[in-house]
């Protein structure tokens, strides 16, 4: 399986083959001396998206695991790969920072995740030539070469230790296609297959560190999955799978039968290892090694750490002199980037909503948000500038998916707050363009129907799905009426424009003028492309400026338009949100505030020995906010959020009883 010491047996066969006569004198076979047995530990991250600072208390960040790795023996740092897309931290140099970091805090190696493509294949490549080590994609090609490293062999404690990179195939469907000329992404297993028989005999332990994650909805291939698609000899060959891109916890071992001696049988225990999301963990891989004449052996366990375990990890002085420098760097760069990100260009009255609101579900992949009416606002906007100069007498409209808005628009200080540059660059990540097409409303029919996910409405109103889709279509300039229960690919009842319009599903012959980021654009495949708008982010911030201007530098959008409407509507016409109010970690009981709702309605509240209060409202998305805290929180009876209680599968999936945003955070109390 690893590799071989075989000078001995080379000696013996050149003696039987040819005699001592014919051949002469020879030397004396080598003696076999063993390495010493060691232990080494890979501490491994993944989907980081920017996020390297690190509070402490929910997050670890770069600087304490560049501590952690320097105090200890025999150690590596490897990430699994979506490390340079995300937080306005990684956005504002399009990963390059991130890469510095990485360098800084002594990376030995990291897997291209599906976001380190969202830049395009040459930022990826120029952030591959700034990184001190090296970046492993083995199943990526560009125009039938390899786009980055296949594999990389690092030495620790005298033994070498493979390293094979694998990024999920869905990468080609989730990144913009235009980014991605040329390039294409290989099945999983069978680029596992020739790089593990490439591999095998010239290392002591073989580790695959992918970025495929555990969840079959959402990849073609899982890491479980590929480990199963290998023979049992190529299983026998891996020692550990270290993963990344379901942003879960995985603690978990793959069992492998293998031959024993006299044809026994027994099992190999092949860990799997991923680590959450946003540095929230840090997983601790442990490779113990025994030499022999046959080889190494090696036996591998997995942990993940969570912030707790590895704040208080205990460091050294040479853990320590690392972490001042990492932290050093840290500080240069943060300072570089907040004289961009902090510029503010507005005031904000109330937020708008989109992205990630509870626990780990994408608001706007399912419901009508603000932010996706503010965005598709913009797009229209500026569309029906270049209709204009374009002489083009067309309906405008706009779509924005879902998937596509990364968080809300946020407001941090009570009484109003302030959007800066790097809040709008955290919620549009992707570097896409902004496009103007010209489609047939059969066409947008099909685009709304393919992002539709729902399954159903129970009686409270929820939305049921079996998985929220990025494709959900956020809009402006028309309305669309679906039938959650409806039969896939025929949800969408009605589509209007803006003057009440209706269209036809299957109109292939009138036109509409759209404006989408080329990301949906692609999706239009008879779509005509007439021209850019500009980059999304530029696009939007400019949006921001225009409205502020135009109401004494404030920006003010309610909660949604209802654009996006159910057909057979279950809700009631009021439904009873329960929320908490807290003082750090504890529940302010029996206490009594004034609640406004959407900033206007008015009422106070009273809460229970639990600290939680209910309140009725009408149906829909609402925004709360008591005069006491310092801080909004979002509700809304259709997806469930503030609403479905914690503690079963499925209410689990819409929200997380207790999640921060369903709480409201006194301010605490003056020294």
């Amino acid at each position: 399986m690893k590799k071989r010491r075989t000078a001995l047996f080379l000696a013996a066969a050149m003696v039987a083959a040819c005699g001592l006569a014919a051949c002469g004198p020879t030397a004396p076979p080598e003696q076999f001396t063993p390495r010493e047995s060691a232990t080494v530990t890979i501490f491994t991250t993944n989907d980081m998206h920017g996020n390297l600072t690190g509070d402490g208390q929910s997050t670890i960040g770069v600087v304490q695991a560049a501590a952690i790795k320097a105090s200890t023996p025999n150690a590596l740092l490897v990430d699994a790969g979506d490390a340079t897309q995300g937080a306005s931290f990684a956005s504002v140099s399009h990963g390059a920072d991130v890469v510095r970091m990485m360098n800084e805090a002594g990376y030995d190696l990291m897997a291209a995740g599906n976001h380190e493509f969202d830049y395009g294949a040459d930022v990826l490549l120029e952030n591959a030539a700034l990184a001190d080590f090296p970046i492993l994609a083995a199943n990526v090609k560009r125009e039938g070469k390899p786009l980055l490293d296949s594999s990389a062999v690092l030495t620790a404690a005298g033994y070498k230790i493979g390293f094979i990179g694998l990024t999920t195939v869905s990468t080609a469907t989730s990144t913009n296609p235009a980014l991605l000329t040329g390039v294409t992404f290989e099945d999983e297993v069978e680029t596992a297959k020739k790089e593990i028989a490439a591999l095998k005999d010239e290392t002591d332990a073989l580790v695959l560190i992918c970025h495929l994650g555990d969840n079959e909805k959402a990849v073609s291939c899982t890491s479980e999955q590929l480990l199963n698609g290998l023979s049992q000899a190529e299983q026998e060959a891996v020692d550990a799978v270290i993963d990344g891109h379901s942003h879960t916890v995985e603690e978990k071992s793959f069992l492998s039968p293998q031959g024993g001696d006299h044809g026994a049988q027994h099992v190999k225990s092949i860990p799997i290892l991923q680590t959450g999301v946003n540095f929230t963990n840090l997983g601790k891989l442990t490779l113990s090694f025994r030499d022999g004449e046959q080889g190494a052996a090696v036996s591998a366990e997995g942990e993940a750490l969570d912030c707790a375990a590895a704040m208080n990890y205990e460091t050294t002085e040479a853990g320590k002199e690392k972490a001042q420098k990492v932290q050093e760097t840290l500080d240069a760069i943060q300072l570089q980037q907040d004289e961009i990100l902090g510029e503010t260009l507005c005031g904000i009255a109330s937020p708008l909503w989109g992205g990630y609101i509870c626990y780990n579900y994408v608001e706007s992949r399912v419901v009508e948000t603000a932010y996706g009416d503010f965005v598709t606002d913009a797009f229209r906007y500026y569309a029906e500038q270049f209709a204009k100069n374009e002489k083009i007498a067309l309906p405008v409209v706009a779509v924005e998916n879902g998937g596509g808005i990364s968080q809300s628009l946020p407001i941090w200080h009570s009484g109003g707050g302030n959007v800066t540059r790097g809040d709008v660059l955290s919620a549009f990540n992707h570097g896409n363009l902004v496009e103007v097409l010209k489609v047939s409303p059969a066409e947008l029919f099909a685009a709304i129907e393919a992002g539709l996910a729902t399954t159903g409405q129970d009686e409270s109103g929820l939305l049921l799905r079996g998985r929220v889709s990025g494709s959900f279509l956020q809009c402006s300039g028309f309305s669309y009426t679906y039938d959650p229960a409806g039969e896939a690919g025929k949800k969408v009842v009605e589509v209007k424009l803006a003057d009440g319009t209706a269209l036809d599903r299957a109109d292939t012959e009138n036109k509409l003028l759209l404006a989408t980021n080329n990301y949906v654009s692609a999706s239009f495949a008879q779509g005509e492309k007439l021209g850019e708008l500009g980059g999304e982010d530029i696009l939007i911030e400019d949006y921001i400026l225009y409205l502020s201007g135009q109401n004494s530098g404030m920006l003010d959008y309610q909660c949604d338009y209802g654009r996006i409407l159910i057909a057979d509507d279950k809700s009631p016409e009021t439904y009873t949100a329960k929320l908490r109010v807290m003082r750090g970690d504890a529940p302010q009981a029996n206490q009594t505030y004034t609640l406004s709702v959407d900033g206007k309605e008015t009422q106070n509240v009273t809460t229970d020995g639990e600290g939680y209060f209910t309140v009725a409202l009408k149906k829909g998305a609402h925004t709360l906010r008591l005069a006491e805290t310092d801080n909004f929180v979002y509700v809304n009876n259709y997806s469930g959020t503030g609403v479905a209680e914690g503690g079963g599968e499925e209410p689990d999936y819409y929200t997380k009883e207790g999640y921060y945003r369903f709480c409201f955070y006194s301010v605490p109390d003056q020294e």
